[in-house]
């Protein structure tokens, strides 16, 4: 049977399927292979041999690959917290109607989705209007995370509070403003060693340099040796520009077709529209002065697996 050892003397299996059964005796259907069907001592891994490596991930198939060896207990990273906080006197919440110069708090729900589709706990401390006082003092609180993130207030409009905040709060300054579109006023600053980011408050920004700079910091406080995006081959399947002077990430679909990996990018652009966001996998990078027509090869970054 399937797992026994085998009888001494022998050193093939034969299927059971493959004689014929005729009272005692039995006929050999098909002429066995010598060694076939059987599993030899020590051919998937030997004593002292690494079956991982530090900073890979723990999958279904590494786990089984652990318990196999009899690997009881491995040292992993702790799933990193995320403390989420949202600015704008201008938001309103699910359920209320947007009156004149308002806007539903989208994006509260887009990247809180998203870091729960990446397996992030998130600590929600809630929607703060653009009072600098109060968004010190909220802010403050998160800094019992692994990472604090918050959206909007991150330009250099009258009521834009984040960078102010950080003096308040002592905070290092790594950076302030990309040359990327779109999500060029992004911060990054670090308070006691624990990472900060401040996005902007465009929808599509937001999302966008949460898949370039927060996704790959949380993978990388995750244990994670290669943290950023994968760059996947694909063929251009319609022709785009970038006619400013910052590098221009354009959302997309990855997909399959009888040549291999393509590329199409959505037909909604805009920083400011979550529809950009809808049904894509992929930004594809494109540098500043760049033409490129259908067809051309490129490498686009892959967000998500596609079917």
């Amino acid at each position: 049977m399937t797992g026994a050892p085998l009888p001494a003397g022998c050193d093939t299996v034969v299927p059971i399927e493959d004689v014929a059964i005729d009272g005692k005796q039995i006929r050999l259907i098909k002429q066995p292979k010598p060694g076939c069907n059987v599993r030899f001592k020590g051919e998937e891994f030997q004593s002292g041999e690494a079956l991982l490596e530090s900073g890979c991930h723990l999958g279904a198939g590494e786990i089984g690959l652990l318990a196999t060896a009899g690997v009881e207990q491995v040292m992993v990273h702790p799933t990193p917290r995320v403390a989420f906080l949202i600015t704008g006197d201008e938001l309103v919440e699910l359920g209320q109607a947007p009156s004149a110069g308002k806007i539903v708090n989208s994006n509260l729900y887009l990247i809180r989705a998203r870091l729960q589709e990446e397996g992030y706990p998130v600590i929600e401390l809630g929607t703060i209007g653009d009072q600098p006082g109060l968004l010190a003092r909220e802010l403050e609180k998160g800094f019992d995370a692994d990472l604090v993130l918050t959206t909007g207030g991150v330009s250099i409009g009258d009521h834009d509070y984040i960078r102010q905040t950080c003096d308040q709060l002592a905070m290092n300054v790594h950076f302030w403003k990309l040359a990327i579109k779109p999500g060029k006023p992004v911060l990054f600053a670090t308070r006691n060693g624990t990472p900060f980011f401040g996005l902007p408050g465009n929808p599509a920004a937001s999302a966008v340099t949460f898949e370039l700079l927060v996704r790959p910091t949380l993978k990388r406080l995750s244990g994670h040796s290669d943290p950023m995006p994968t760059k996947v081959p694909a063929q251009l399947l319609r022709p785009v520009a970038n006619r400013g002077i910052r590098e221009l990430f354009l959302w997309g679909t990855v997909s399959t077709d009888d040549k291999g990996l393509t590329f199409t990018p959505s037909n909604r652009q805009s920083s400011g529209q979550t529809r950009s966001v809808h049904g894509v996998n992929a930004l594809l990078p494109v540098p500043p002065g760049e033409n490129w027509d259908s067809g051309k090869p490129v490498q686009p970054l892959l967000l998500k697996m596609f079917g």
